[in-house]
């Protein structure tokens, strides 16, 4: 089966996904641009890493907020917010399992093919 399938039939929300990504991904350069400017001795490169730094919070908090607005993220209902994770989490297993689920094959059919 493949991913596109198993997404399609998980029923899982494609722009949450690209939405929890991009949001994981703007934490990530957030942090890279912290460590980077703790290891600046440059005050012009420093500057400019604290520039980068201000647009990648700002995109951080334009993910959030998106997030947010679409019913994709609950920073202040940690209990709505726990469901949210379980209920991902027993989906992601269902598409693991059915991903790992061996392929029935028609051995016969392949058999015959392969003496023609």
């Amino acid at each position: 089966m493949a991913l596109d399938d198993i997404l399609k039939d998980s029923s899982l929300n494609t722009d949450e996904l690209i939405a929890t990504e991009m949001l994981v991904s703007s934490k990530a350069t957030v942090r890279a641009y912290a460590v980077a400017l703790t290891e600046t001795v440059n005050p012009e490169i420093r500057d400019m890493l604290k520039r980068q730094m201000t647009q990648a919070l700002n995109q951080h908090a334009r993910i959030t907020d998106y997030m947010i607005a679409n019913d994709m993220y609950h920073p202040f209902d940690l209990d709505k917010q726990a469901k949210k994770h379980k209920k991902k989490l027993k989906k992601t297993r269902k598409v693991l399992a059915r991903s790992e689920q061996p392929k029935s094959r028609n051995f016969k059919m392949d058999r015959q093919r392969v003496e023609a």
